[in-house]
């Protein structure tokens, strides 16, 4: 007896290492190029001090340039100027703090209300405030010995923080910056996720197994990682569509396309659905041919996300999805078979939503399905 259950255990075990591995590859091949920027962009603040400053430990150059640059691609420029902004008012606020009254919990609470104060003062950015608040506190948390002699002197470390401000900022203005190609990539790894869920919840169906559909449950979830990335470079993208001359003229798209991720989003949150209930539906023939139109579905995803990142019109993934839909009647389910027809049922608006990302009226996403 105890043998099955180690197996099962281990091949348990597999899965989730397995997933988490893709999913963390995804993620290093999404941050891999601005990541490279950002790195050689620190270096070369740091030399820059040392050269034309002559600090010997410049720290704060590539602390600000890593704040303002991060390691995505929403790299505007109105963007890294607040964090800019943000991070040397901190420095400077801090440096002047530790160095006028010291160290200590009370120095660093004045800190904190004065560096936020004043950022709000200056800009409604929240980026620009946080970063003025952690810089003070870095600081005023330094031993007091630290600020002064040991590190050339006072205020030393703003303009090392002032250096790699300008260093950031000089790269996001020298990046290319096409705010579409980041978005395209990430909304082509939502597509995936969708894909590979809908796969695993295939599986489930046709094997009974609580496990598979868990496992599939668990892919869906993972998903939500890859959205909240998107919605965080979409508003920086529409920004900078709006203030940058060389991107004003992706607006349209970049609309479209936000548009495009929110059904996607719907969708994804459908499939979930079908994937939990996965786990109650009894193996029939029925369950099966459910399992064989999730199959069809992760391909139309898949295409749908190869014409999103290549810029191109998703033509075949609307027919696929029309075919498609002509199938997901659950009349002939019957009330037999009930837990299929629920699925089927759940599955039309997952059809629906992902016809509309690939450019359908919701009129006619909705007159493709089969009648009920």
């Amino acid at each position: 007896m105890p043998k099955p259950d180690i197996a099962k255990a281990l091949t348990r075990t597999k899965k989730r290492v397995t997933l988490r591995s893709r999913q963390g590859l995804s993620r290093m091949r999404r941050a891999f190029l601005p990541l490279l920027v950002t790195a050689v962009a620190s270096g070369f603040a740091f030399w820059l001090s040392q050269l034309v400053l002559g600090h010997e430990y410049p720290f704060f150059a590539p602390v600000a340039v890593f704040a303002c640059l991060g390691f995505t691609h929403g790299r505007s420029v109105r963007r890294v100027a607040e964090m800019g902004v943000g991070v040397t008012l901190g420095v400077a606020l801090g440096e002047t703090f530790a160095l006028v009254a010291g160290t200590g919990p009370i120095q660093i609470s004045l800190v904190v209300f004065c560096a936020v104060m004043l950022a709000r003062f200056l800009d409604s950015g929240g980026l620009l405030a946080s970063q003025a608040a952690v810089q003070g506190i870095v600081m005023v948390g330094f031993p007091a010995a630290s600020v002064t002699s040991a590190f050339d002197g006072g205020f030393s470390r703003w303009t090392d923080a002032l250096v790699g401000a300008a260093v950031a900022i000089v790269v996001a203005l020298i990046t290319p910056n096409d705010p579409r190609v980041g978005l395209c990539r990430t909304a082509r790894a939502t597509t995936v996720q969708l894909a590979k869920t809908l796969e695993l919840t295939a599986v489930a169906l046709r094997s009974g197994d609580r496990e598979d559909s868990q496992f599939a449950m668990n892919r869906g979830r993972a998903s939500q990682g890859v959205i909240d990335e998107f919605a965080s470079e979409i508003d920086v993208a529409i920004e900078t569509a709006q203030i940058a001359a060389s991107a004003r003229k992706y607006r349209v798209e970049l609309a479209e396309l936000s548009h495009t991720m929110v059904m996607i989003d719907r969708a994804i949150r459908s499939v979930r659905v079908v994937a939990r209930r996965a786990a109650s539906t009894p193996v029939t023939h029925r369950s099966a041919e459910v399992a064989d139109l999730l199959d069809e579905l992760a391909q139309a995803a898949l295409e749908l996300g190869d014409s999103l990142f290549l810029g191109q019109d998703p033509k075949v993934a609307r027919n696929h999805l029309a075919a498609i839909s002509t199938r997901l009647s659950p009349g002939p389910v019957g009330e037999q078979f009930w837990h299929a027809q629920a699925l089927i049922l759940v599955l039309r608006s997952a059809v629906v939503d992902l016809a509309e990302a690939a450019g359908m009226t919701p009129d006619q996403a909705r007159d493709m399905l089969a009648e009920l």
